[in-house]
């Protein structure tokens, strides 16, 4: 089996994988979300403004097959949320979303960020936790799944 290798891809690249593997049932799926981190807008659970912030895309490629994508933007000038990550059923449990979440802290890093959140899945926590998030709060309904929890990790 080859290394994994991390690289920044395009909005097609992972729009693709978004649409056919992680949300399937979603019918409109944008580059960025307006969502914030509870706290940070008390009467508003969203800021449309985030859309001003670049977003980066990554890929984890196994030779040249795509087994792995996150996203990453600012939703403040100190926060950063990681979004969207998937990896392949037939990958999981080889770090390829520690790597993944790697370069999404680097970005946030190099963007100024301290704080790095995301809203994952309740069956994705394991991954999450694996790479130093903590849990907020009690699970939630969301758009696309009836158990998600916020997470965060400070950088």
């Amino acid at each position: 089996m080859s290394a994994i290798s991390v690289k920044t891809i395009t909005w097609d690249i992972i729009s693709d994988i978004w649409q056919n593997q992680l949300w399937p049932d979603r019918l409109d799926i944008e580059t960025h979300s307006a969502m914030t981190w509870p706290g940070d807008y008390p009467d508003n659970t969203h800021d449309m403004s985030i859309f001003l912030y670049d977003v980066t895309y990554w890929g984890a490629y196994q030779d040249s097959d795509l087994v792995g994508v996150n996203s990453g933007h600012r939703t403040s000038p100190e926060h950063y949320r990681s979004r969207g990550l998937w990896v392949d059923p037939a990958h999981r449990l080889q770090g390829i979303s520690k790597q993944l979440f790697s370069q999404t802290q680097a970005q946030a890093v190099s963007e100024g960020c301290i704080m790095i959140w995301s809203l994952p899945r309740m069956s994705a926590i394991r991954a999450y936790q694996s790479a130093g998030f903590v849990t907020q709060g009690m699970p939630i309904k969301t758009q696309t799944s009836n158990a998600n929890i916020y997470v965060k990790k400070i950088i």
